[in-house]
């Protein structure tokens, strides 16, 4: 035992002498100039060591330099490539005599990187490659057969090498580009790596600190790696990294990125998490998990299981706060920039999307989709317009201000009657740029859809988007009890946009409808709506000035309403009779069987010279215009009493069977007036002017007696009628 003893304080002893040894005899500050002239023969750049070196015993014998920098060639930015404040590392002895070369910990403090690219291409790092290469094949030409001898030597004994790790504390670097203009700056890096021992688990910590351009950003992590041979077969388990980033209209406050183990050709683990805000007008948070993986050759990438979750608010939603949820399966082929979706399932708030779709990356991405809603309700989260108050319709003269404006037929002004006020209508062009920027070719089902106060039901709707050509190949939906069909195009390669429709209606009971879309109460019926147009500009004014095409419209068993026409009738019979018009209270409708007319939209107008309406006793032959930007009213109506007593009227109707009643509609859509055309009636019915001269002839003779017969008084009573008639 004392044996033992005494040799292991032995070598003790001669360590301990050894080591006195090498650091009285040795100084390894007098290696300087030679390292420094080594440098500068193998790369050109200057090695600058100001600091200096010692010797360090703890926890292993090793080094330690100061203020170490290797400058730049002349004309960068700069004067350093690389350089840092201090720097340690070590080696153990005993193992040098077995072939093994085992490097403790290499730390580094306050190191700094700086590589620039100038604006004529040159950067402080092609000298320095180019120095290397040359110096190495200067090396190997060289004839050396001791060294020959000394390499066959290693081969069979070779040299085992490890590393206990690297640690960089308050590092920083700058690369930069002056030929884009592009920058990257660390202002702070820490950096800790374990052993690197190739097929095991070293633990390795993050911190880092910078801009890239001017997004700056600020993050932590943490990991675990396994190096290989290959380091494409390398792995990462345990990824934990979190921070945030900005940049002037965008930022995150926070994120994090957990993964259980990253390797290629196995799936992932993911966990999403982050909080951030555009602007003053949108902030929000997202979170999540998915499984990923990419395949070892680099060709296909494949997401699993992806499920999405984020809450938002601010002024740029339609709504003050919204729910948005994403759910299903990705696969990208990265050689073909293919990615296809599968089994998506979408919603915001309360509307909810499924389907599938592919996306083709290029100059011009390419979008297909095939999705499906059961039902999608617009207006319970977007923005909804304030309604117009439906006036009620008064006879009378048009508004003047209505008048005005369809006489001048230039001011982009609509005037409500109903409240006197005017709204402008916009000139300006929506921007419809982004239409270039992505093609579509896709469907959309939904089992119904409410918008602006419109149902909509078994709603399928095909579009195509081709470098700015917006095609609707079909919609097909059931509304207001009847049946719709588009079609038409969207041609945004030219300035202004233009644009042609054809929308067809059946069976569709028409006062929802304008109740709905024009905030108007004049028609009810069942019936078809043919419209054909086309035009160009999207403004709101150019909408109704430079739309042309034809509308068509086919009603029955309805009703036109504000209008009372048998109650005209009787006031146009006491008009010709004298007599006081009977107060009769009836609803101000007038009941048809048919109505059936024909617009010509252009310039600004919509005329008709083909309007007709069938009722139980009047037959009503109309035509006029309304003008779409003051939204005014001219339309004349030309009514024939038919021979029946009943129906609508009565048989007080009868006495002016086949006399014509005109009918003058003025004003606006919200406040349409009506007026029975005295002038008109009385200068155009024949009939009336010899029932009204058999009248007259009565009531003279009832009135003068024999003295009616005589030939003067006759002439003047004849002069009367027809100023009468004129």
């Amino acid at each position: 035992m004392k044996k033992i003893i005494y040799i292991v304080l032995g070598v003790v002893v001669a360590a301990v002498v050894a080591i006195a040894a090498l650091v009285s005899l040795i100084d390894p500050n007098q290696f300087k100039p030679q390292l420094a002239e080594q440098v500068r023969n193998s790369t050109g750049r200057e090695l600058v060591m100001t600091g200096a070196i010692d010797w360090r015993f703890w926890p292993s014998l090793g080094l330690s330099l100061e203020q170490v920098a290797l400058r730049n060639p002349a004309g960068f930015a700069e004067p350093d490539l690389v350089r840092f404040e201090q720097g340690e590392a070590s080696v153990a002895l005993l193992p040098l005599l077995s072939h093994r070369l085992e490097i403790g910990k290499v730390t580094l403090s306050g190191a700094h990187l700086f590589i620039q690219t100038k604006a004529d291409g040159s950067s402080n790092l092609s000298g320095l490659l180019k120095d290397s290469a040359a110096s190495t094949a200067t090396a190997t030409s060289e004839p050396a057969q001791p060294a020959a001898e000394s390499a066959a030597a290693s081969e069979s004994q070779p040299w085992q090498i490890s590393l206990q790790g690297v640690a960089l504390s308050q590092a920083s670097a700058l690369v930069q580009d002056d030929r884009r203009g592009t920058s990257l700056r660390l202002a702070r890096l820490d950096l800790d790596i374990g052993q690197l021992i190739t097929g095991q688990w070293v633990p390795v910590t993050l911190a880092a600190k910078g801009s890239a351009d001017k997004l700056a950003f600020d993050v932590k992590g943490q990991t675990q790696i396994k190096l290989a041979q290959e380091v494409m077969a390398s792995e990462l388990k345990d990824l934990s990294l979190s921070g945030s980033l900005s940049a002037p209209a965008l930022r995150l406050d926070s994120f994090s990125i957990k993964g259980d183990r990253l390797a290629l050709g196995e799936w992932s683990n993911l966990t999403l998490a982050l909080k951030g805000a555009k602007g003053d007008a949108l902030a929000g948070s997202m979170e999540g998990m998915l499984k990923g993986r990419l395949d070892k050759d680099l060709k296909l990438a494949e997401l699993s299981d992806v499920v999405l979750t984020a809450a938002l608010e601010g002024d740029a939603l339609p709504r003050p706060q919204m729910k948005l949820k994403l759910a299903g399966f990705a696969r990208t082929e990265l050689d073909k920039q293919r990615i296809t979706l599968s089994k998506l399932v979408m919603s915001a708030d309360e509307a909810l999307l499924s389907g599938d779709g592919t996306v083709l990356l290029g100059a011009v991405p390419a979008i297909t989709f095939d999705l499906k809603g059961e039902k999608l309700d617009l207006d319970s989260w977007l923005a909804k317009p304030t309604p117009a108050t439906t006036a009620q319709p008064k006879e009378g003269k048009p508004p003047a201000s209505a008048a005005n404006a369809a006489a001048s037929g230039t001011k982009a002004v609509t005037g409500n009657a109903a409240t006197g006020k005017s709204e402008a209508l916009s000139a300006v062009e929506p921007d419809l740029s982004a239409l270039k920027g992505v093609d579509l070719d896709g469907r959309l089902q939904l089992g119904s859809l409410r918008l602006k106060g419109l149902d909509l039901g078994a709603v399928d709707l095909q579009v195509a988007l081709a470098k700015g050509l917006l095609t609707l190949k079909q919609f097909n939906a059931t509304v207001a009890g009847g049946q719709v069909t588009a079609n038409g195009e969207l041609d945004a390669r030219q300035q202004p946009v233009t644009y042609k429709m054809h929308k067809q209606v059946a069976g569709v009971n028409i006062r929802p409808l304008l109740q709905t879309l024009a905030h108007s109460d004049l028609l009810e019926g069942k019936g078809d709506l043919d419209v054909q147009v086309q035009g160009s500009g999207l403004s709101a004014l150019a909408l109704r000035n430079r739309m042309q095409g034809k509308v068509t419209l086919k009603l029955s068993d309805g009703a036109l309403h504000g209008i009372n026409l048998p109650e005209m009738i009787r006031e146009a019979r006491a008009t010709l009779t004298g007599k006081g018009a009977e107060q009769v209270k009836e609803a101000r409708k007038t009941d048809f069987s048919a109505l059936t007319a024909s617009f010509q939209l252009a310039d600004g107008i919509a005329r008709s010279k083909d309007i007709q309406l069938f009722a139980p006793a009047l037959r009503v032959k109309g035509e006029g215009q309304t003008a779409l930007v003051p939204q005014s009213l001219d339309f004349l109506f030309l009514t024939s009493i038919v021979e029946s007593s009943k129906g609508q009227g009565g048989k007080d109707l009868d006495e002016l069977q086949e006399i014509t009643i005109p009918v003058r509609i003025g004003g606006h859509w919200q406040a349409p007036s009506y007026q029975l055309d005295v002038k008109a009636l009385l200068s155009n019915n024949k009939l009336l002017e010899e029932k009204a001269r058999k009248e007259a002839e009565r009531g003279l003779k009832k009135l003068l007696g024999d003295k009616a017969d005589n030939e003067a008084i006759k002439g003047v009573a004849d002069q009367l009628l027809k100023g009468l008639f004129k």
